[in-house]
């Protein structure tokens, strides 16, 4: 590792450790399920991260067979598809019935897992990119370490390698965006936290690709992706998608950092929580059922139902024409349905949607 890329690593986790202490993030996490960070990095620091990507993005691999993409359901992005480094985005998805699986492409999204040795080894040794690889190096401990001790109750995993996940990501304009989720969908999924850096000194309102935060049934959040502004949410119990993005480039570097998820006084997981509600008592204070399910990450079981009109909005808007849209749909539909058949559960999601509309007409939405 050169001398170089070892000094700016040593900065930047001196760095996350004074900026993550002395933020309202700790607070902003309980009281609202998320936070942000401005100026998160060293200005110099925070442009010279940009330049990489940029560097990155830019160069092309005129060998890279462009039908390749074609076969796995990217033919909108072909033109794009020649990036050496960052490829389009894929996302494995199973079928309603759960019978076939499919790797769709989201359009205009292009990404890299930075754990991908084979696509980013040659790299290492570019000066180019030293800064991309110092904010990696850093992160395999000190962001983790900070946040463990501004937020304790999160038991996160311990410090690592292999215990946080760094994603580069670029949205090529045309609308390019993500349908609502939740980054930790369940086991085997160990994602606790979601930390994204966004890299954008240009972006200006009407850009677009802002990120959207759902609360259960709490107030909605647009976080816009500014330059060196860090956002940090719940990866388990915080629902929230991309808008989409208009600008020429947007560039995110996403970190997931994982959680122990074992009961400690059970020594069962608790990542992949069920509903597990008595329908009546549930009904008899729907408010604080609401209040219980946004605390824990048993909402991914109803989330779907209660926001189902922004779900579907979300896929049609992501996927559009391309190849995934209606199974993704179908998906969502069959779901829906399923939670309808159950009287009781259907019961439920009615009163928890009446609820979150009554929580929406009262409480302004947040902007930042």
């Amino acid at each position: 590792m050169s001398t170089s890329r070892e000094t700016s690593a040593r900065r930047l986790r001196e760095r996350f450790r004074d900026v993550i202490e002395r933020s309202d993030v700790a607070e902003s996490l309980r009281t609202r399920g998320w936070a942000t960070v401005d100026a998160f990095l060293e200005a110099k620091d925070a442009d010279e991260l940009r330049g990489a990507l940029d560097a990155l993005a830019s160069v092309e691999n005129e060998d890279r067979d462009v039908t390749t993409t074609m076969t796995l359901g990217h033919d909108s992005d072909a033109s794009g598809s020649r990036r050496k480094y960052l490829r389009p985005n894929r996302t494995h998805f199973t079928s309603a019935d759960g019978s076939k699986r499919f790797l769709f492409g989201k359009p205009h999204i292009f990404e890299c897992d930075m754990h991908d040795d084979a696509t980013l080894s040659e790299t290492q040794s570019d000066d180019k990119y030293s800064m991309l690889w110092s904010f990696f190096d850093a992160t395999s401990d000190a962001m983790s370490l900070a946040f463990a001790s501004a937020v304790p109750e999160l038991r996160l995993a311990p410090a690592g390698p292999t215990s946080r996940t760094v994603k580069l990501q670029l949205n090529e304009g045309s609308g390019g965006c993500f349908p609502w989720h939740y980054d930790n969908p369940g086991a085997p999924s160990k994602r606790a936290l979601t930390c994204i850096l966004y890299l954008n000194p240009d972006w200006k309102l009407g850009d677009g690709g802002e990120l959207r935060l759902q609360p259960f049934c709490g107030v909605a959040a647009t976080v816009a992706p500014r330059h060196n502004r860090l956002a940090i949410f719940y990866s388990d119990r915080t629902l929230h998608r991309v808008m989409p993005s208009y600008a020429d480039k947007r560039y995110a570097m996403t970190v997931w950092i994982d959680g122990d998820f074992v009961d400690p006084t059970t020594g069962q997981s608790t990542n992949a929580s069920v509903l597990n509600l008595n329908a009546n008592q549930a009904l008899s204070d729907v408010g604080a059922t609401a209040k219980m399910l946004s605390q824990t990450n048993a909402q991914r079981a109803l989330s779907r139902a209660v926001y189902a009109d922004e779900y579907e909005q979300s896929l049609v808007e992501c996927m559009s024409t391309a190849r995934g849209a209606e199974e993704m749909l179908e998906a969502h539909y069959e779901h829906c349905r399923a939670v309808k058949k159950n009287a009781a559960l259907r019961s439920l999601v009615d009163a928890i949607r009446e609820y979150r509309r009554e929580i929406e007409a009262t409480h302004a939405e947040v902007h930042v």
